[in-house]
Parts: structure tokens; sequence; C-alpha cells
């Protein structure tokens, strides 16, 4: 446009901006451009200027160029929410929006679907603050601001952490009731919330009735599977995602690994990580070899998982020696399981993972002392380990318990259930040890008559 000698205007310049913003490069280049050239005070080139900073992660500059606007629109005030919520700066971005909530009466400047969506999606894409992101969508509803695909997708994979069946099923219904269900988006979104809820009938049912599936809709199946010990129906899904002419990515590979590994299925999963680089031509990547090292080592072909070690174009980083090393735990190598943590430990991990199975294996074989060694070991190291955490939906609003953790208001009432069900578990194991010794009592003194 520019060799042909055509004027370059701010609207092109704004266009420009926005498609760097989705390029690895200098955002200072394209800023300095964008100054040379005189555009800078144009407020939808700031805007964009604004997004190309946060989509990098600079969000200082994304500041500096958003306080020096004399009039802010929504559009500003969602480049500068969205900035912060790309750059995983939840809290700093839910304080912008309340900003922009209370702006004065007079303002004509309020909160739209793509300010509510940036919020929930930023909380939604941490992993973090949970029930903040229900939370916000529920507001979002309160406020009658209707959501977008975006942000029912981003909902519902919260749903799906939290296995919210219920709310899930009431998104469900919205989007059909909104016409937004036919959206892939949503449609994934929808499989996946299910089959992470357990509800894989349901899932499935989605599944067969998308007209159009990509390769993200074959993941969420395959891991769906996979997470519920169905590894046969992860493979088999492979196999007829390979069939209808869908070429599996980096991430279907770690699926149906992972699957094969939780099942025992050890000829199959070995076959298809061979068929990675000798049919599909990908490089096999750390998260690759950590599970064929699952595999193997679950069951218990501890030199097998070894070799897969050795073989590694790259160093073995903390978590494919720590699948080595719960494996030495599931089958009590204590031998195997000391050179694995040695290697762990040289790597300086920061989490209590591997500390815990090498404490816990020494503690089942009554090597009490080195048990206690290797958890002051840990605790010298400055390491705690994060306590587990559960939630539980009531009445539409989810409740967090954890260990060390305060009760919260009729919360003892679980806890006092949770005992309940800890004695009786307790009580039946030892009663299935009990029937364990028996067995193997008889099966000697059979041997002993033979």
């Amino acid at each position: 446009m520019r060799d042909k000698g055509v004027d370059v205007t701010a609207e092109s310049v704004a266009v420009v901006i926005s498609v760097c913003a989705e390029m690895p490069i200098k955002c200072e280049i394209v800023h300095g451009h964008v100054i040379t050239a005189g555009f800078e005070k144009y407020i939808f080139v700031r805007n964009a200027l604004i997004s190309m900073y946060g989509r990098n992660s600079a969000v200082e500059k994304a500041e500096y160029l958003f306080s020096g606007l004399e009039s802010k629109s929504i559009v500003s005030w969602n480049a500068l929410i969205s900035a912060y919520a790309q750059s995983g700066l939840c809290e700093e971005a839910y304080s912008a929006f309340l900003r922009l909530e209370n702006l004065d009466d007079n303002s004509t400047v309020r909160p739209n679907v793509v300010t509510w969506t940036a919020v929930i999606d930023g909380f939604a894409a941490t992993g973090l603050h949970k029930e903040t992101t229900l939370e916000l969508f529920r507001q979002m509803q309160f406020a009658q601001v209707l959501a977008n695909a975006v942000t029912v997708a981003s909902v519902l994979s919260v749903c799906a952490e939290l296995s919210a069946l219920p709310l899930g099923k009431e998104i469900h219904a919205h989007a059909i009731k909104t016409l937004m269900d036919k959206d892939i988006l949503v449609t994934n979104g929808l499989i996946n919330m299910y089959m992470k809820c357990g509800s894989l009938k349901t899932g499935h049912s989605l599944f067969e009735r998308m007209g159009f599936r990509d390769v993200t809709s074959w993941n969420i199946m395959i891991t769906g599977y996979g997470m519920h010990g169905f590894g046969d129906g992860a493979v088999k899904n492979f196999y007829h995602m390979v069939n209808s002419g869908v070429k599996p990515d980096e991430i279907t590979f770690v699926a149906v690994l992972s699957a094969c590994s939780h099942s025992g299925l050890v000829s199959e999963g070995h076959e298809i990580f061979n068929q990675m680089t000798k049919e599909f031509q990908i490089e096999p990547k750390v998260e690759h070899y950590s599970c064929m090292v699952d595999l193997f080592g679950r069951a218990g072909l501890l030199q097998e998982a070894s070799q897969i070690l050795k073989s590694m174009p790259m160093e073995p980083n903390a978590p494919v020696w720590g699948a080595l090393l719960n494996s030495c735990k599931m089958h009590k190598n204590t031998d195997f399981a000391e050179e694995t943590a040695s290697r762990i430990f040289n790597l300086n991990a920061e989490g209590t993972g591997s500390y815990m199975l090498l404490s816990n294996l020494y503690a089942s074989s009554g090597r009490w002392d080195e048990a206690a060694k290797v958890r002051m070991s840990a605790r010298t190291r400055g390491l705690k380990k994060i306590p587990g955490q559960s939630w539980i939906e009531v009445k539409k609003k989810v409740h967090s318990f954890s260990a060390g953790k305060g009760l919260d208001l009729n919360m003892e009432e679980v806890y006092g259930v949770l005992e309940d069900l800890n004695l009786q578990m307790v009580m039946e194991s030892c009663v299935a040890e009990g029937l364990l010794e028996q067995a193997d009592a008889k099966e000697e003194y059979a041997c002993l008559l033979w």
C-alpha cells in the first residue's frame, strides 16, 4: 500500500496493529512507527496498541497508554481488562472491572459482554478462584448481559474442573435457549463438562450429533474415556479419529497414551507411540516420554521404563522421573526408588511429591528412620506440601474444604460424614487384609500338604 503511494490512514494502522498483536514481534517497533506517522492521538489506534501490549504481556506499557487517554471508551476499558486477564493478573482485571462499574451515573460507559467475558475467562484460564468464576457468571446474568459463546465455554470449563454437573446442565439449557448449542466452541465445552463429570453417555451422545468435529472434539472424547479408566474406549476413539481423516496432534497422543497407561494397555500404547513419528511425523515431547515411562512402570516393567528414560533425546525433567518413582512405590521396589529419587533431588524440583512418595515407600517397608530423614530433607529445603482440596455444590453454591483450613458455615456436618466414611473404609480395609492373610495361610498349608 505504501509502495503504491496510497496514503496510510489511522484506520488502516489500527488494523495492522491488531494483526501484529497475534505475532511474536517487537511491540516497541510497531509503536515507534505509529508515533512517527503521527497516529498515536487517535483513540482507536491507542486501543489497538493497548491490546497489542496486553497480548504480549507488557502490562505496564498497556497501563501507561490507558492512563494517557483523555476520553476512555468501553473498548479502551476492555483492552486494559483483557491485558490483565491474558497475563494471568486476575485480581487486577477484576479491580479495573469494578472501577468501570463504579463510574459516576453520568457516564454512558458500562461493562458489556466483552468486559464480563474477559474477566470470567481470565479467572477460568488460571485454574484458580474457580468459585469466583461461577459467581461472576451469576452476577453477569443478574446484570442482564447476555453471554456469548466464549463466556459459556469458559464457565463450562470451570464446571468440568469442579464436577459441577447441575450448574453445567443449567448452562446447557441456556445454550439451547439462546441457540448457542450448535457453536463448536460451546459444544466442545459441553462434551468436556459431561465427560469430566462422569456423564459419559450424554457426552458421547452430544459428540455423535455434531455436524463437524475438530481435533479438539476428538481429544476431549479420548481424554474423557481415559480419565475414567476406559482405555479401550480411548484407543477406539483414537483410531476412529484417524480413520475419519482428522490428523491427531501432540495433545491427542498425550491423551491416548495416558489412557493406555492407566488401563494397563501396554502393547496398544507402545504401538501408538511408535506411530507418532512413523505415520504422523510428530516428534515426541517430554510429556509423551513421561506417559511411556508411566505406561511401562505401572505394568511393573521398571527396566523397560528405565530404558525409555535413557533413550530420550532430551534431558528428563522431574515429572518424568516422578512417573518412574511412582511406579517404584506401586511395586515396592526400594532400590529403583532410591536411585530415581536422587535424580529428582539433584534437579532441585520445587514440588514435594517425590519426597512424599519415597518417604511413604520407606514407611511401608518399615524403614521409619529413612522415611523421617526424607521428610526432614524436604523441610530443610523449605518445601511444603500443598494440601488437597475438594469442592461440593449445595443449593447452587460451591463450598471448598481442605486439610488445615477453618470450617465454613454448616461444614461441621460434612466433616462428620467424612469421618464416618473414613472409619468405614478403614474397617473394610482391615477385613480385606484379614481375608488375604487367611488366603495366604491356606495356600501355604496346601503347599506343605503337597
